[in-house]
């Protein structure tokens, strides 16, 4: 019974109206959890908001706006690599081999 003594009524609702809900929810609640966390931050810093929709980026975009790659800081990060330096010196980043790295100047 409601508050009020009257019987719950169940009212069938149409699945594109219950699919539409879900996926509204489960993207605000993906969002929220995106904006108050602490790891992505490369990514979302080009991408703040959350989408079902894919990118354009083909994998060495996203390999190098994340820096999550073959890149010897990354791998020293998760002690895959004694070393994070370039061989020209400098820390191997994704930004060092396409700004300053000599090894790389075309």
């Amino acid at each position: 019974m409601t508050q009020h003594e009257q019987p719950y009524t169940l009212t069938k609702l149409p699945k594109p109206h219950i699919k539409g809900f879900l996926r509204k929810s489960m993207l605000e609640v993906w969002q929220t959890s995106r904006n108050n966390g602490d790891v992505g931050r490369k990514i979302y810093s080009i991408l703040p908001s959350v989408s079902l929709r894919p990118t354009n980026w083909i994998r060495y975009d996203v390999i190098f706006f994340s820096q999550y790659g073959p890149f010897p800081a990354y791998l020293k990060r998760f002690h895959l690599s004694d070393s994070d330096h370039c061989s020209c010196g400098g820390i191997g980043t994704a930004l060092h081999y396409v700004t300053e790295c000599a090894l790389t100047v075309s």
